[in-house]
């Protein structure tokens, strides 16, 4: 066999075992078999960063603000600022409505700049959230399509300049305008033509073709000095862990039973790691769509060569009694009023799932 032969039927060879251990684990999530526990890995916790998609690039905000002495990084594709659901002084109305006009569809206006600063002022003064201060030392990635008429542009500009008034130098926020994308995730070799999105109400991938890797792209930004890859996948599958250690009860978090974690053969071995958690968006949950955002979105090729964990915590859509049937991340109060907080459910449960996995 020549060696384009073999390099082919290795690629093929790999493919096919990743297809075959990715239904194994979508079985065992069907069966309702419990996952297997978080192992506890060689992670330096201070060297965590996030991302997240639409609710998920939410979630990773509030998550970063809140944990600012943990998490020195965020990647938000498709997200606005900071509680951004609560910025308001209109009173009376839900912070539910608040999300749906003024923190996706700007209506009346964008997110009211001073009242988000405020809005965390308060959040630090209370030491519900870390020091602001912290933020000097991160570093933000912030994305938003063209063609994205989920959460439009002028939200995530306002999460540029809530970053730049709390501090974050303004070298340190790259912030990508993509003329084509739409309210997705963007790849590089995935996932729907670029500008799709699916049709209201039906859950999708949410991840579409652009011939970018963003996954890259954050990393890349969020951690200086990575390696590239050479492979197109990932060397192995992701696995299903167990959650319910980390999220109390779910009928109050909305978490699901299980999560993924994707951890390379070094980090496996007890190599010092660091930790990336990816949070998936709106219809994108496992409950919804299996693991395909944790295996296709692109973050897993990169951890191979940089001895980087990255872990996809779920949300379970079908948890009762909340309202949560798009199995969407909490940055509307659906669990409480401090979902933006450290002593909110889902913020809670994956701080605790960093603790777990970084002895």
């Amino acid at each position: 066999m020549s060696g384009g032969k073999r390099r082919h039927f290795g690629r093929l060879l790999g493919a096919g075992l990743l297809a075959l251990a990715t239904l194994w684990n979508a079985a065992g999530a069907a069966a309702g078999e419990r996952a297997p526990a978080l192992p506890r890995l060689t992670i330096d916790p201070a060297q965590t960063t996030v991302s997240g998609i639409s609710s998920g690039a939410y979630m990773a905000g509030q998550f970063q603000i809140a944990y600012s002495s943990l998490v020195r990084g965020a990647g938000l594709v498709a997200g606005g600022p900071y509680s951004c659901a609560t910025a308001t002084e209109a009173f009376g109305i839900p912070p539910w409505v608040v999300a749906l006009e003024r923190c996706m569809d700007v209506k009346p206006a964008a997110p009211d700049l001073g009242l988000l600063v405020r809005t965390a002022r308060e959040a630090e003064r209370s030491g519900d959230v870390d020091p602001l201060s912290n933020l000097a030392g991160a570093r933000i990635y912030l994305f938003s399509g063209a063609r994205d008429k989920t959460v439009k542009r002028p939200v995530v500009d306002r999460a540029a300049d809530l970053y730049k008034a709390l501090g974050v130098p303004p070298p340190a926020i790259a912030y990508v305008k993509h003329p084509r994308a739409a309210h997705a995730f963007i790849t590089d070799g995935y996932g729907a033509a670029c500008g799709f999105s699916p049709p209201p109400g039906e859950a999708g991938e949410f991840m579409n073709d652009c011939g970018y890797d963003q996954a890259g792209a954050i990393l890349k930004h969020l951690l200086p000095g990575l390696r590239t890859p050479n492979a197109r996948e990932a060397s192995r599958p992701v696995q299903r862990f167990d959650q319910t250690p980390f999220i109390g009860d779910p009928s109050r978090s909305g978490m699901a039973a299980s999560g993924y974690v994707y951890i390379p053969e070094s980090c496996a071995a007890g190599r010092p790691c660091r930790l990336h958690i990816a949070f998936h968006g709106c219809r994108m949950a496992g409950s919804l769509i299996g693991d395909r955002f944790a295996v296709h979105a692109g973050f897993n090729r990169w951890a191979d060569v940089n001895d980087l964990v990255v872990l996809y915590p779920q949300i379970d859509a079908a948890a009762k009694p909340l309202d949560n049937p798009r199995g969407c991340w909490d940055w509307f109060a659906y669990t409480g009023p401090d979902f933006a907080q450290k002593g909110g459910f889902q913020m809670k449960a994956v701080r605790r799932m960093i603790a777990a996995i970084a002895g």
